[in-house]
């Protein structure tokens, strides 16, 4: 029996990156607050521009990375051309935009909970230890249930980036 029909109604096993990972992820699923009948959780827009990542538009605000809750979606927005989004190595979250332009969008479901670093591959480097710098965010995933709670441990623990510029 295949485990989407298992466990149908379940909105992190829309994503053919969770349908590979197993009866492991089908229990972090159920177990991290994924309600069987729910198809789409929140999209979070996330806009590319002047070499950054930001929650917020441009002039609207400081740059801010994203939390979201299991099962969401960022829907990266291209402002700026010649840019990409891309997973750093060595997290359960993997995902390659492609180079993109102005206007162009680009989504990823997120299916883990943890803090995931990203960067666009012209303008940012990977660490090599599971996060990136230069044109690089992060965005933070916490279980659907305590989502203010586990924002604020990130937080009070520093594990929030912070823009040099």
């Amino acid at each position: 029996m295949r485990l989407d029909s298992l466990h149908r109604g379940c909105r992190a096993t829309r994503s053919s990156n969770v349908r590979r990972g197993g009866l492991r992820t089908l229990a972090a699923c159920c177990l991290l607050g994924a309600v069987p009948g729910t198809t789409q959780g929140v999209v979070t827009t996330v806009y590319v521009f002047d070499f950054d990542f930001s929650a917020n538009k441009p002039d609207e605000g400081p740059i801010t990375d994203p939390t979201i809750s299991l099962g969401d979606t960022v829907r990266w927005v291209w402002i700026d051309d010649m840019h990409t989004s891309t997973s750093a190595l060595g997290q359960p979250e993997t995902w390659q935009s492609g180079m993109f332009d102005t206007g162009d969008t680009f989504e990823h479901t997120f299916t883990n909970v943890g803090i995931f670093w990203y960067y666009c591959e012209p303008h940012g480097v990977d660490n090599g230890d599971g996060t990136a710098s230069g044109m690089a965010g992060t965005i933070t995933v916490v279980p659907a249930a305590g989502t203010l709670a586990m924002a604020g441990l990130a937080g009070a623990l520093g594990l929030r980036r912070r823009r040099a510029r």
